[in-house]
């Protein structure tokens, strides 16, 4: 079984080259494989496909819904992993109906894959295991420490709840799109788009009632490092 590239969705155009109105008729690429759901965490979404195929090579994928680009991806990825939108205030879930299409280097789109559900879901999350603290029984800090085009951030989060906190999460969103995780320590970080998620590591997988853990990241910036407007911790707004 051949594993799958898996990437977070491409901020780069899809290179299909120069266009030419010399060219010959060109063949479309073919259809990828029906998309697999993979992992869906509240908005963030992986979907792994079977590749297409064309003479002409394939300059990139994308996750359509409906007519609309969700996400791009570079030609050797058929796992990838990208951000859907928040359902809207007070509605728990949304179902999307994504389909993958494929490109080639030629500008050819090919046909849409079969077409795969995939539900996100809103801030709180009804589940035993992660727990969810309620709203409001997490506090965090966030100190961003900025230069030039570079920046660390040390996050406290604290559990000001009655309940211990199980296979705790911490979500948020970067305000500015220049803003960018490079690396980071106690937590397992990911980011996707402007979402960034800190994971709790193996040996501390649990926030006690009233305790605190310090974690942080070195970053990017393009020029302003404002502070992300709110946190989530396992789905729950944190004060």
């Amino acid at each position: 079984m051949t594993t799958p590239l898996r990437a977070a969705a491409s901020a780069m155009p899809c290179n299909t080259g120069p266009a030419s109105s010399a060219a010959p008729q060109n063949t479309p690429p073919s259809a990828p494989g029906t998309p697999e759901v993979v992992h869906v965490f509240l908005t963030s979404v992986t979907l792994r496909w079977a590749p297409a195929t064309d003479e002409d090579g394939i300059a990139c994928y994308y996750v359509r819904e409906g007519t609309t680009n969700v996400a791009t991806f570079q030609p050797a990825v058929t796992e990838g992993t990208f951000a859907l939108p928040w359902p809207p205030y007070g509605v728990p879930y949304e179902d999307h109906e994504l389909h993958v299409v494929a490109v080639d280097t030629k500008g050819a789109a090919g046909p849409a894959s079969e077409s795969v559900t995939v539900r996100v879901h809103n801030d709180v999350i009804v589940t035993t295991s992660p727990s969810v603290p309620a709203q409001g029984a997490c506090r965090v800090t966030y100190q961003a420490y900025s230069w030039s085009s570079g920046m660390t951030v040390n996050i406290s989060i604290t559990n000001t709840g009655a309940q211990p906190v199980r296979d705790w999460r911490l979500a948020f969103t970067f305000p500015d799109t220049g803003q960018r995780v490079t690396s980071g320590w106690v937590a397992t970080w990911s980011q996707t788009g402007a979402q960034v998620t800190a994971e709790a590591p193996a040996w501390g997988k649990n926030l006690a009632a009233g305790a605190s853990i310090t974690i942080g990241f070195n970053g990017t910036h393009t020029g302003v490092t404002p502070n992300p407007a709110q946190f989530r911790l396992n789905g729950s707004v944190c004060a």
